[in-house]
């Protein structure tokens, strides 16, 4: 289990992250949200020792995270870390060493995962000479070289095409059923939907949210209404009461409630407008990040 405790980290005056705690057991994965700024990158780096936190700290398994911990855990940055004047061999060589292996495992394992990504003729060639999506493709690779148990990717998607995309998710899925504990920052929010179980939302450096995806999910279902129709002033000022509502394009109105069991307040407080929609809408992700942070994920 991960276990990441009260960590606060100041650059300068400026506190970047402030007293961020999360939990994630064995064979799950975390997905973390925040806009640009938010802290996430900051986490990750403390997460794994590159960056020593003012406050806090980090155990896996009850231990805290040192060069012997660090060996157990495989990191894809979001900013490349690859020297663009090595071939793939002497990269997998470079990193795998760092990690305690030996020079034949490094070798072994690298093929297999090439293999894998059906990129084997790369292995003689100059990072300088491949695309960014296959640049990403050697740092997951680089990541996963040592065999962690612990798997951190920074914007894993980035810079793939469609096809590379779905390849990857299905690759993270199976990691996770092999038990291995995996967490990943995504711009893109239907990732996050799609292969977490848990989501932690930081803003401003600060956790505003930790959760099980579903059951927050379940939390705000059937609270979200989507109203079209010329709607009475008085009955506006009416349903505020039992939430928020906000106004769309022409006579069309989204409402979110504070509790579910006003939908059929609401539904009789329109008797007198002329209603032409009155449907429950199914929440996402994003709209569930709006309502914390007050802005669209992907904006």
């Amino acid at each position: 289990m991960l276990e990441v405790k009260n960590l606060v980290k100041y650059f300068g005056i400026k506190k970047v992250v402030d007293n961020v705690s999360f939990k994630l057991k064995s064979g799950k994965i975390l997905g973390v949200l925040g806009k640009n700024g938010a802290g996430k990158s900051t986490t990750f780096r403390m997460i794994l020792n590159i960056l020593e936190p003012d406050e806090g700290e980090v155990l896996y398994n009850g231990e805290k995270i040192d060069h012997n911990v660090s060996d157990k855990i495989g990191y894809l940055p979001e900013v490349g870390s690859l020297i663009d004047s090595y071939t793939v061999y002497e990269q997998c060589l470079y990193y795998g060493r760092m990690k305690s292996m030996k020079t034949e495992q490094i070798k072994s394992n690298m093929f297999d995962l090439l293999e894998r990504f059906g990129i084997t003729e790369y292995a003689n060639m100059k990072i300088k000479e491949l695309s960014k999506g296959n640049k990403q493709k050697i740092q997951f690779i680089i990541a996963l070289l040592h065999n962690p148990d612990l798997i951190i990717l920074d914007e894993p998607f980035s810079g793939l095409d469609p096809v590379s995309v779905e390849y990857f998710k299905k690759i993270i899925l199976e990691l996770r059923d092999q038990g291995k504990t995996i967490m990943f920052s995504s711009h893109i929010m239907s990732h996050v939907e799609m292969l977490c179980e848990e989501v932690v939302i930081i803003d401003k450096g600060r956790v505003i949210l930790n959760c099980n995806l579903n059951e927050i999910k379940q939390e705000y279902a059937n609270k979200t209404l989507d109203i079209t129709g010329k709607i009475t002033d008085s009955a506006l000022r009416q349903i505020a009461i039992f939430g928020t509502i906000e106004k769309r394009e022409g006579d069309r109105y989204i409402v979110n409630l504070a509790n579910k069991e006003r939908i059929s307040d609401v539904f009789k407080l329109l008797y007198t407008s002329e209603i032409t929609k009155f449907s429950v809408l199914n929440v996402s992700l994003n709209d569930i990040f709006l309502d914390k942070v007050g802005t669209n994920y992907e904006e």
